[in-house]
């Protein structure tokens, strides 16, 4: 049995060498992906973030509020504006995502006691630009009013560390863990890699089954096994799944490297858990194959089931906040169970054993996409009159 799988693998491999289509799909579709998508988010965070000032009350005070709003990395002063009419003209225009409005009384009311009111303007229409802006535009503002309040304090007659006391009353300790320094690159990165590597598994698999059951090769290869249908999809599997491992070394060992995405747990383990994904999309992917012989409608059903994959992984947003209806969608989507696994491995360097629910849900995915596919191309040997070993 070992040499007719052998004879199957080599049949496969052959198939794929002539397709070019697959051959590209296989080999520098992954490599251009991953490129491109690290490439996008090489810088990690956030810079420079285009803002407008308005300092109508042109003194020291407003002055050191621009000094730490041009120091900050994240804001760069693109134009001083006039009034608030024309800094919200900027904004129509596209020119800046961000703006301070400091008024003309801000100085003099805080030197007699009063309380005043510095103006933050925030492009909100992208969250991830108007959530750094907010961060750090409000860091500054504190910064600024603790400086106020302490001066004034020690004016008064208070010493250094009373007057800190009174500005601080609470000692926050922030200790983040596992992305500290909030990096896209390795937030999103890894995710959207692997789910670039689902797709191309299944993409690939859709295509091995579909209408071949009724053509000379299949039914050779049926006849080799006896009717058994599982040798011959694991002989076919074999190929696809070596060319899957190939772009996961690819990712690990190279990608992942070249833009400082750091894999927190064992590599080996890492790769494991890897391959046996794309094992289990590719059992997906061969599910499809089996059940829809038309290869052009199987392929619309697999981009069907891959469109809400990444939205329902809960990368993007979680998917404990999500509603009923789709948390139940999202647990029947394999991925989501992965890229759950995966974090816990690559970014908080968990031990293989807080793995377990996921493993074993995607075990079940695995046992029954083989067992549906081996189903349903007994049914379809049946009704094409093609004869097979009921005992398989």
């Amino acid at each position: 049995m070992l040499k007719v799988i052998l004879n199957i693998v080599q049949k496969e491999f052959n198939q794929i060498k002539n397709s070019r289509i697959t051959v590209f799909l296989y080999s520098l579709f992954p490599i251009i992906i991953f490129l491109c998508f690290s490439i996008v988010y090489q810088n990690e965070i956030i810079r420079e973030i285009p803002v407008a000032i308005v300092d109508e009350d042109k003194s020291d005070l407003s002055r050191t509020l621009i000094q730490y709003i041009e120091s900050s990395p994240s804001m760069k002063i693109v134009n001083y504006c006039e009034s608030k009419e024309e800094l919200k003209e900027e904004f129509l225009r596209g020119k800046i995502h961000g703006g301070f409005y400091f008024p003309a009384e801000l100085s003099s009311d805080i030197k007699s006691g009063k309380q005043s009111n510095v103006v933050m303007f925030i492009d909100a229409s992208n969250l991830l630009i108007s959530n750094s802006l907010l961060n750090d535009g409000t860091k500054i503002l504190k910064t600024v009013n603790a400086g106020i309040l302490l001066k004034k304090f020690k004016s008064g007659g208070l010493t250094e560390n009373q007057s800190l006391n009174l500005v601080n009353p609470l000692k926050v300790e922030t200790n983040v863990l596992y992305n500290p320094n909030y990096s896209y690159i390795t937030y999103l990165i890894p995710g959207l890699t692997t789910f670039i590597l689902m797709m191309v598994v299944m993409m690939g698999a859709v295509p091995i089954i579909n209408h071949k059951i009724g053509e000379k090769d299949f039914q050779f290869a049926l006849r080799e096994t006896k009717g058994k249908i599982l040798p011959v999809l694991i002989g076919k599997s074999i190929p696809h799944l070596l060319f899957h491992l190939a772009n996961i070394l690819i990712l690990v060992g190279i990608i992942f490297p070249a833009f400082q995405i750091v894999i927190r747990s064992s590599i080996i383990i890492t790769i494991l858990y890897l391959f046996f994904f794309i094992t289990v999309s590719f059992s997906f992917g061969i599910m499809l194959s089996s059940l829809i012989p038309k290869r052009t409608l199987a392929t619309e059903v697999a981009l069907f089931v891959l469109t809400p994959a990444f939205i329902y992984s809960g990368l993007t947003f979680p998917l404990w906040a999500m509603p009923g209806i789709h948390q139940f969608l999202a647990k029947l989507i394999p991925f989501t169970y992965f890229l759950s696994g995966f974090i816990k491995l690559y970014e908080m360097n968990l031990d293989i054993i807080y793995l377990k629910n996921e493993l074993m849900v995607l075990m079940i995915f695995f046992a029954l996409s083989f067992s549906i596919a081996i189903l349903s191309i007994k049914i379809r040997l049946k009704q094409n009159g093609i004869g097979y070993d009921e005992k398989n």
